[in-house]
This record gives C-alpha cells, sequence and structure tokens, in this order.
C-alpha cells in the first residue's frame, strides 16, 4: 500500500509539474489539445491522491472514470497537431461523440446498470474499500482508447513534417502508455499504476513537443542566419568539388548566379578555397576568404567577408599617419610630443635645429632641463598643468639653446587624448624674424616711403595723444601746407616729375623745422605739421607759429631745380591754434577751414578764427534752409513776358525766385549758386520744368516758347536729358515750346556727358537758346558749335543807348550775324520806348525787358494772357 502511494503522489507531482511547464513553454502554441490532455491528467491525478485518504471513494473513482473517457481524444489530437495533419470537423465530431455517448451511460447508469455493474470490495487503497465495478461497457471503451493511441501513433510515424528523431521518441512514449494502460487494467483496473502511467506519457510527449519546436526554431534562425547573414557562405561536396548550396550574399559579392552554380564545379570558387585566410579584391571589393571543413559529412563551408569598409578605414588610418608624420617633419616650425611631466617622447628636426641638440640628446629627457632658462625654471611646468585644463595654449616667452643662447619663441600647445593617456603638442616658433618684420611693417605703416615722412594715421594717432597729455594752459598749433597745381605737374611731367618734387618739398621742411615737431604727409600734394608747446597763451602762441611759418613760406617759395627745370611753386597754408580743450576731429575739422579759406585768399595763410566757422555756419543754415523750400515748395517760377514790337507776348522766359511764407520774395542771386554747389539744382531744376510745362499745358494756344534757364551743373549729370524728355513726355506738349537757354560759359564745360544731354535734347525736339550773347570770349564759337534757335543779347548793350554809339554798333553787328545764322535775337533790359524804337530800326523782332512787364507769378501771367486774347478776338 505504501509503494502505491508513492505511486499515486508521484504521477500528481508530474502532472503538476507537467501543467505548469505546458504552460511555461508555451506548447499550446503547437498544440491546443495539449491544455485539456494535461488539465485532464492532473484532475485524474489529485483524484487518485485523495482516494487514499478518504473512506468512500466510489464517486472519486466514477469521476475518475468521466475523466479518463476524454482523455484519449486529446492525445489523438495533440498527435495529430503534432504531425502537422488538419482536422476536419467530421473528425472532430466523431472522436467526441463516441466518449460523449459513453458519458451519457455513465450519468444514466442508475436506470440501465451498463457502466457500473455494483461494487466490489479492495484492498488496493486500505481497509477494503469499496470502488465502483465494471461491466462490459468499460471494456470496450478501453479498446476504443488503445485504438486511438494507436491512431495516432500512426499519424506521427507517417508524418512527412516530423524527423526521425522525433518518430522514434514519439514511439517510445507510446509504447510506454499503451503497455502500462493495459497492465494497469489487467492488475485489476489499477487506478494508481494509470495515473503514474498518464502523467509521465503526456510530460515525455510534452517534452518531445518543445523539442521539435526548438530545433525548428533553432533550424530556422540558423536559415535566415545564413540567408540574410552579411557574409556570403558557400557549401562545397569536398569529394567532387560540387557546389551544394550558396546564399544570395556570396553569390552578390562574387557577381555569380545562384542557380547557374549550384550542382556544379565552379572555377572561381575553387580559386577562392586555394587562398583561403587572403584579403582579395574582387569585384570592386575587398573579400576576406576562410574556409572550415566538415569531416563527417565530407563537406567544405566557404565564407566570403566583405572587408571594404575596414580596409578603406585602414588605408585612411595609414593615410592620416602618413600626413601627420610627414607634417610633423616638415613644418616650419619646431614641434614636440610630451607627456604630461614634460618628458619628449617625439620631436622633429625643426626642433632639434632651433635649439641645437640631437635626437639622442632629447628623447626621454625632460625638456624644462633642456631649453628652460635659469630665471624660467618654474614656468614650464606651470603651462604644462594650464595647458591641460584648458586643452589649448599660446604663449610668448624665452627659451634656451643648448650653447646657453636665448631665444624668443612663441609656442602653441594642445593636448591630445590617446585613451590611455594624454600627450602634449608643442609648436615652438622662432619669434625674432617676426618682430624684426613687425618693426619694419611699423616703420612702413607710421613712414611714407616716398618722403620718410610720417603717416596721416600716424599724425593723427600723435595729435591725440599730444592732445590727452597737455596742461590747460599749454598752446599747440598745426599747419597744413597745400601745394598748388600739383596735380598739373604730374599730368604734364609725370608722376616721377611729382615724386621728386614732393622730396624736395619735404627735405626743406625738415631743415626748417625743430626736431620735436611732427611732420606727415596723408594726401599726394598736402602737408601737416603738428607744434608742440608753442605758448602759454594764445597771443603767445601765434606770433610763435607767425615766426616758423615765415621761415616755412620763405625756404618753399624759392626756387625748385627738379631734373634740370627751374621751377616757382606756390603753396596755401592754413593754421589753427588750438588748447588741450579740443578734440582730435575738432582740430582737423578746423584746419581744413583754415586751409580751404587759404586757397581763395591772396596771400595764401590763413589762420583759423570763429568768422569762419561762423561762415560755414550761415551756409549750412541756408542749405537747410533751401532743402526746406524744395520740401515746402516755395520755389516757385516767374515769367518775364518776350514781346514783338507790337508788345504782343509771343514767349516768356521762367525765373525762378524764393517765395517764403511771409510773402517776401529772395531773388536767384541769392540762392542759386548755393543749390548748385550742394547739387540741389539737380530736382529744383527738374521742379522749374515741371512747373514750366504745367503753365503751357494750361496756355498752350496763348503762348509760343517758354525759355527754362539750365545750369552747367546739370548739363553734367549723366541722365539729365531723360529726365527732361521724361518730364516733357508725361505732359504731352510740342518739345519745340521749351527753350533750353545756357549760360555763355557752357562751351567751357562741354565734356562729353554735356554733348550727349544736349544732343538727346535736341533729336528730341527741344530748341537751345545763348543767354548773354556777346560778353563772352566765346560767343561766337557757339554759332557753329551748336544748333541754336536763338540768341540773348546782353543788357550791358542796350542799356547804353541811346548816348553810346559803339553799342548800337555793336548791336548792329549782332543783329546781322544772327540774321546770317537764321537766329532769334532777343535783346535783354528793352526798358524805355527810345530803346524800343532804336532796336526796331536796327532790325530786331523780339524783345526782353522791364518795359514789356517784370517778371510776375505764372497765374498772374495766365490772366494776362486771357485778358489780351479776350482784346485781340473783339
Amino acid at each position: 500500500m505504501a509503494l502505491n502511494k508513492l505511486l499515486a503522489l508521484s504521477g500528481l507531482l508530474v502532472s503538476v509539474v507537467n501543467f505548469v511547464y505546458v504552460l511555461d513553454r508555451r506548447v499550446y502554441n503547437l498544440s491546443k489539445a495539449v491544455i485539456q490532455m494535461a488539465l485532464y491528467v492532473l484532475f485524474f491525478s489529485a483524484v487518485e491522491s485523495f482516494k487514499y485518504e478518504v473512506p468512500n471513494i466510489i464517486l472519486l473513482e466514477k469521476l475518475q472514470d468521466i475523466l479518463l473517457l476524454y482523455i484519449p481524444v486529446t492525445i489523438l489530437f495533440f498527435s495529430l497537431d503534432l504531425s502537422g495533419i488538419q482536422k476536419s470537423r467530421r473528425m472532430t465530431l466523431l472522436a467526441y461523440s463516441i466518449p460523449t455517448l459513453y458519458l451519457i451511460l455513465a450519468f444514466t447508469n442508475k436506470f440501465h446498470k451498463l457502466f457500473w455493474s455494483g461494487e466490489v470490495k479492495t484492498e488496493l487503497y486500505g481497509l477494503q474499500k469499496v470502488r465502483p465495478h465494471g461491466g462490459f461497457i468499460p471494456w470496450t471503451y478501453f479498446i476504443f482508447a488503445i485504438v486511438l493511441f494507436t491512431l495516432a501513433f500512426i499519424c506521427i510515424a507517417r508524418s512527412k513534417k516530423l524527423d526521425l528523431r522525433t518518430k522514434r521518441l514519439s514511439g517510445f512514449t507510446f509504447a510506454f502508455g499503451m503497455v502500462g494502460s493495459v497492465l494497469a487494467y489487467l492488475v485489476n483496473f489499477n487506478y494508481t499504476l494509470l495515473s503514474f502511467i498518464l502523467s509521465h506519457t503526456t510530460m515525455f510527449l510534452d517534452l518531445i513537443a518543445v523539442d521539435l519546436v526548438w530545433r525548428k526554431l533553432s533550424l530556422s534562425a540558423r536559415y535566415n542566419a545564413y540567408e540574410h547573414s552579411d557574409d556570403g557562405f558557400i557549401v562545397v561536396d569536398e569529394l567532387s568539388e560540387r557546389v551544394l548550396d550558396i546564399n544570395d550574399k556570396a553569390a552578390k559579392l562574387l557577381d555569380l548566379d545562384v542557380k547557374a552554380i549550384i550542382g556544379r564545379k565552379e572555377e572561381k570558387i575553387q580559386a577562392l578555397i586555394k587562398k583561403s585566410g587572403e584579403i582579395l579584391f574582387e569585384a570592386n571589393k575587398y573579400l576576406k576568404i576562410s574556409t572550415i571543413e566538415d569531416d563527417k559529412n565530407r563537406a567544405l563551408l566557404v565564407v566570403v567577408k566583405d572587408v571594404t569598409a575596414e580596409m578603406v578605414s585602414k588605408k585612411d588610418i595609414e593615410k592620416v599617419q602618413t600626413l601627420f608624420k610627414t607634417l610633423f617633419e616638415n613644418i616650419p616650425d619646431g614641434a614636440v610630443i610630451l607627456n604630461k611631466e614634460g618628458v619628449v617622447i617625439e620631436c622633429n628636426k625643426q626642433f632639434l635645429a632651433m635649439f641645437g641638440y640631437t635626437k639622442e640628446e632629447v628623447l626621454g629627457k625632460n625638456i624644462d632641463d633642456l631649453i628652460a632658462p635659469n630665471d624660467l625654471q618654474y614656468e614650464p611646468d606651470k603651462l604644462r598643468k594650464l595647458a591641460i585644463e584648458q586643452k589649448t595654449l599660446k604663449v610668448e616667452t624665452t627659451r634656451k639653446r643648448k650653447d646657453g643662447s636665448l631665444i624668443e619663441v612663441r609656442i602653441n600647445v594642445s593636448t591630445i587624448d590617446t585613451g590611455e593617456e594624454a600627450l602634449i603638442y608643442a609648436i615652438y616658433t622662432d619669434v625674432t624674424a617676426e618682430r624684426e618684420a613687425m618693426n619694419v611693417v611699423r616703420n612702413i605703416l607710421q613712414k611714407d616711403p616716398l618722403t620718410g615722412l610720417y603717416t596721416r594715421q600716424y599724425f593723427i594717432r600723435k595729435l591725440s595723444s599730444t592732445i590727452e597729455f597737455s596742461s590747460i594752459d599749454d598752446y599747440n598749433a598745426v599747419i597744413a601746407i597745400d601745394i598748388r597745381e600739383f596735380s598739373l605737374f604730374n599730368s604734364t611731367r609725370g608722376h616721377s616729375f611729382g615724386d621728386e618734387l614732393l622730396r624736395e618739398i619735404s627735405k626743406r621742411l625738415k631743415s626748417v623745422l625743430r626736431e620735436g615737431d611732427t611732420i606727415a604727409r596723408p594726401y599726394a600734394d598736402e602737408f601737416w605739421i603738428l607744434l608742440e608747446k608753442v605758448g602759454k597763451d594764445y597771443r603767445q602762441a601765434k606770433e610763435t607759429v607767425s615766426s616758423i611759418v615765415g621761415k616755412i613760406e620763405s625756404e618753399l617759395r624759392k626756387f625748385y631745380n627738379i631734373n634740370g627745370e627751374i621751377l616757382d611753386i606756390r603753396f596755401s597754408t592754413g593754421i589753427h591754434i588750438f588748447a588741450s580743450m579740443d578734440t582730435t576731429e575738432d582740430v582737423l575739422r578746423k584746419l581744413n577751414l583754415a586751409l580751404a579759406r587759404a586757397k581763395t585768399s591772396r596771400d595764401g595763410v590763413v589762420f583759423y578764427s570763429a568768422l569762419i566757422d561762423n561762415e560755414l555756419q550761415e551756409l549750412a543754415a541756408r542749405e537747410r534752409a533751401l532743402k526746406e523750400a524744395v520740401y515746402n515748395g516755395e520755389l516757385k517760377i516767374f515769367l518775364q513776358p518776350i514781346c514783338n514790337s507790337y508788345s504782343e507776348v509771343v514767349g516768356a522766359e521762367a525765373l525762378l525766385r524764393w517765395v517764403k511764407k511771409d510773402g517776401s520774395v529772395v531773388p536767384p542771386l541769392d540762392f542759386i549758386r548755393v543749390i548748385e554747389e550742394n547739387g540741389m539744382i539737380i530736382t529744383v531744376g527738374e521742379e522749374v520744368l515741371r512747373q514750366v510745362c504745367e503753365f503751357i499745358v494750361d496756355n498752350d494756344t496763348s503762348i509760343g516758347f517758354v525759355d527754362v534757364n539750365v545750369s552747367p551743373v546739370q548739363l553734367r549729370y549723366p541722365n539729365m536729358a531723360d529726365r527732361f524728355i521724361d518730364i516733357i513726355s508725361a505732359h504731352e506738349i510740342d518739345p519745340r515750346k521749351i527753350v533750353l537757354e545756357f549760360t555763355e560759359n557752357i562751351l567751357i564745360e562741354m565734356n562729353q556727358v554735356v554733348k550727349d544731354n544736349i544732343e538727346k535734347l535736341l533729336n528730341f525736339g527741344c530748341q537751345i537758346c545763348i543767354d548773354d550773347f556777346g560778353t563772352g570770349y566765346s560767343s561766337l564759337s557757339y554759332l557753329t558749335l551748336l544748333p541754336l534757335k536763338k540768341i540773348k543779347v546782353d543788357r550791358s548793350f542796350v542799356s547804353r543807348m541811346p548816348e553810346d554809339s559803339r553799342s548800337i554798333k555793336i548791336l548792329e553787328a549782332i543783329y546781322n550775324i544772327a540774321r546770317s545764322f537764321n537766329l532769334d535775337a532777343i535783346p535783354e533790359g528793352v526798358e524805355n520806348e527810345k530803346q524800343l524804337e532804336i532796336l526796331s530800326m536796327i532790325g530786331y523782332r523780339l524783345f526782353q525787358g522791364y518795359y514789356f512787364g517784370k517778371p510776375i507769378p505764372v497765374d498772374d501771367f495766365a490772366k494776362i494772357l486771357r485778358e489780351r486774347s479776350k482784346f485781340t478776338k473783339s
């Protein structure tokens, strides 16, 4: 009985382990029936264990009989799933219908007594317990169960998806289960033995299933690794040398067709086998070949590995190392590699040459002992620690050669982390030559290479320093000297002549001035002189400076002998005396003002004064006022009529006036020069033309033409003609009604831009008139150079009539010249009837002057035209 209990407990323990194993190893993924099988056997074994502990085992054994009805079916379905056989619905229904029929007989046994025929005593569980006695029907189910076990084994044995090992293990397991089950039934239905047999049988089946699945997974993983590996694999039969298998990677690396070489000999593969262990360059790739022998199967595995990236990387590393070594050896400076203690690991030949050592004397030695001066023996260690902390370092210091001489060097230090230790890479540059070169460059930057005088930049720095360090009662002076018409010497005699003249003037300045005075040549034809501490007050300073300027003038005005040519050179000199309160910019500004005034003065020497500044401020204020006047539309045209001898208005001259807000009128002489000098004449001239065009549009039938004065400054503007044409075209008026009136100095200003502008305006249709004809030396030249339509006779000839007979003769001559060239001659300044009568007798037909009306605003002029038009019509 003790043995029986041990068997029952053993069956229960194995059943529990099997159930847990089924869940843990996920055997249910292979077959759903395995859960039912393990669960039924677990319940059966548990009930069997309880039977030894309870007095009445009738109900427990009946429950076991019911569980036994379905265990063979679950074993069959598990075997079908393991074999890979698909179960049909009919098969499933048939397999479950038979045990269900027996289950119905068991539940209805008390009516027909077929399943259990009675009760019988048994000594198997102790104390002669009573168990149900089976009739004929349970034996028939036992035979049915044997049939199911046999079918299950046959399915496994015939399966093409299972390997021989799985089939053998399954055969042993089914033999163990069937023999054990038969033995248990023959030994008086020994359910304890049956529990032991079933629990171990299901355990063995689950182990076989897990082993199969794992081997399939392993095989699948190996296949995937074989097919999808980055390496190529080729299996070759060692005896026949035929290719048994090749993966896609190998075929791609070797540029082979898989289907064409399987089962055949391939010369390329045979060549690879002979070069096992080598790296080949094949199909633009580096391939490493290795072979593995399978002695058991007499096969050879050829492994082809693409090592292109490694080879390229290795070559790159070698190239970098070569480049580094070449750079290290050939840089012009001394280079050395140290450890963090300062021991020399490597150095180049430039380092050895710089400090006078041999390589044997340097390697392995502490660099501090070799090149550190005695008074700087602690500096190198501090620099190394600082370089390690900051990663980089640059410093200029002194080092010692082997012979004890000192050398000024610049040290650039970088740290290199090799992974094993921190190294220091130091470059030593001899800065001796560099400092000498810097001195040369500094001298070039400070001195003018032509004259040896200081440059503008140095003079300004010196001036700033003088102002900064001067005491309150110290007066200093600056002098600017300009060579008059120096550009003429360069253009007529050449630059070498001009250079020689500049050198001679520089010598004379140096000979006159004191040793501490600063002389500079800031521009080509200009010299600046700084005189420091020339007096304690302005009067004393001016006396001193005047004396010095007198000596300079006396020396510079002497005749010059340049290349054998005797010259008399004239100069303009501007002077400014200043105290420490002035700024550098203010001093130079005032000096330039004094020089500018000196260029227009009679004697050519001007001291700066507040009066010059006041005039400049007045000019600036006038320019601002004129800009505001243009912006506010205060510059307007007045029209002076041009009439015939019958006092009929045939044209007009547009005269510009500045009409202020208070109604006062500023004549053009007070502002025309200003706007010409600052360039505003371009904008103002276009505005005058625009107002004239608007007047002509409103009075097109009442006026024949309008004269518009054009400044030479306007004609020098490249786009002047295009702008005038755009304005006239925009108003859609006849361009012949616009007469452009030039002053007589236009011939002097006649450059290509002026010619192009005049030509464009003439081609467009505008007429040209010369003002003040007869007063300039070039007046007659206009008649041949320009296609004139009108000339205006200067008022100076008209004003002297009738008393001056010579003026009358000149007027007669001008009229005859105009008639010869088919021009309209218009006398200006006709103020009385006597003048009109004389001019008419000469032959003039058009007149302009106060006799015909002073210049009046445009609107008033238009009213006069309308009134005269009504009078004429009536």
